[in-house]
């Protein structure tokens, strides 16, 4: 497992792409992560604010993640 992780192939990172793509198409049609139920199972137990905050790191980790290893994949 952890090979898989530490050294992907291009199916790997392809899988990934797309899922970051699909985090990224949620946000852009203005879903409601708060809503998800985890995550309401979640604000029992914190505030909705560092749950948001859970949410946009997240997005942040869906962009870095396209934009180091998209030029891998369209150069191989």
């Amino acid at each position: 497992m952890i090979s898989i992780l530490m050294n992907p192939t291009q199916e790997v990172l392809i899988g990934m792409m797309c899922l970051a793509a699909f985090r990224i198409y949620l946000e852009i049609i203005g879903f409601d992560l708060l809503e998800l139920p985890l995550t309401k199972a979640l604000t029992r137990y914190t505030p909705k604010e560092n749950i948001a905050r859970f949410h946009r790191v997240g997005l942040i980790f869906c962009v870095g993640f396209i934009l180091l290893f998209a030029p891998e994949l369209l150069y191989s």
